[in-house]
């Protein structure tokens, strides 16, 4: 997890925020004790065929901003290319509330989605055909 927080520390992704409407349900990341995704938020671009994910670490009771302040992490906001195996880092997320930035699309690219998104990375991946379609700005 650690390793993920210094990559989005250093993203400069996250410039702007747009916003869009969610509910929040978060699940355990699939072979990760303290990780978690939240179900409601994964969708695929409809422009780029990119699969959004945002995961966190923490103890989830209901929506993130009830979740116990000592052991919440920040949300990790990330972009998958599941076909090339690629993850584009958009950001951090201190109170459930963000959504991508301005030309989050154009972000770097990097290589091994499970090594920064784990599990929710992979799973991500494998439901990306019944995931929702969206029209993100």
């Amino acid at each position: 997890m650690r390793y993920r927080l210094v990559l989005c520390l250093l993203s400069v992704a996250a410039a702007s925020v747009a916003t869009f409407a969610q509910a929040e349900n978060w699940k355990p990341s699939p072979g990760e004790s303290k990780t978690f995704y939240d179900e409601d938020f994964m969708r695929v671009d409809s422009k780029s065929g990119l699969v959004l994910v945002r995961i966190a670490d923490g103890k989830p009771n209901g929506p993130y901003k009830t979740w116990p302040a000592a052991s919440r992490g920040p949300i990790l906001l990330f972009a998958l290319d599941c076909a090339a195996n690629k993850w584009i880092d958009l950001g951090m997320d201190f109170t459930g509330d963000q959504g991508v930035g301005k030309g989050w699309r154009n972000g770097e690219k990097i290589e091994d989605i499970s090594a920064a998104v784990g599990g929710a990375g992979k799973l991500a991946c494998e439901t990306r055909d019944s995931l929702p379609k969206a029209d993100l700005p």
